[in-house]
């Protein structure tokens, strides 16, 4: 489940998740625009799908944690690195 959040949102950052990785911080102002526009959106399509609203799987809930380390990152201008 994890690794399908991961793949998830690495597939709205358009970037490809490897073993290995860097965010540098000149990136991060537009990783950050294109997760809470992708998160605004899910939101939006829940609302006009009010059947589908009491799902868990909602993509704000679950990728809030990513998007607080890449502000996060921003803030402190450190790049986030794993794999290293």
């Amino acid at each position: 489940m994890l690794e399908d959040l991961s793949l998830r949102i690495f597939k709205i950052l358009n970037r490809e998740l490897g073993k290995e990785g860097i965010l540098l911080v000149e990136q991060l102002p537009s990783l950050i625009q294109c997760l809470e526009q992708a998160i605004e959106q899910d939101a939006t399509e829940r609302k006009d799908l009010a059947k589908d609203s009491h799902k868990s799987d909602r993509l704000g809930q679950r990728a809030y944690p990513f998007l607080e380390l890449l502000k996060s990152s921003l803030k402190y201008k450190d790049p986030i690195v794993w794999g290293h």
